[in-house]
């Protein structure tokens, strides 16, 4: 599949440009700390723990994590989106237990995942702010 760099781009300063219009304002500096760390995250713990955690964080009752679940939860849906790939954002069983889904494609999709969420990382302090960690 040969990528044209501007598409990654628009794809990726769209769907964080939607995010920000989503979150609260006062989210937004800390969104993008989040953002900011997606690439490590991704090459860490791989897509299958950011759809866990995705849920994890839409869950709870706490405001101050619950912006964590819909940064999370976007980013995945902007991927499924980006990729085609035959997953279910927002069913983390759908990359867990995928067994239609051929392992080569599986690590080809984590691969566009942390390209893509490097291209989020570029866009973040542009769109949400400089980064707040607290």
């Amino acid at each position: 599949m040969k990528l044209d760099p501007r598409q990654f781009s628009q794809e990726a300063y769209g769907a964080l440009e939607s995010l920000s219009q989503q979150l609260n304002k006062k989210y937004h500096k800390k969104a993008s700390a989040l953002v900011q760390g997606l690439p490590a995250y991704i090459s860490t713990w791989g897509l299958h723990r950011l759809s866990g955690d995705a849920k994890s964080f839409s869950g709870k009752n706490s405001e101050d994590t619950k912006y964590k679940g819909t940064v999370y939860y976007h980013f995945l849906e902007s991927l499924q989106k980006f990729s085609g790939a035959d997953f279910q954002p927002r069913d983390e069983k759908s990359l867990i237990f995928n067994t239609e889904m051929p392992l080569r494609d599986y690590l080809a999709l984590n691969h566009l995942a942390l390209r893509f969420a490097k291209e989020w990382s570029f866009w973040a302090a542009s769109l949400l702010g400089e980064a707040e960690n607290n």
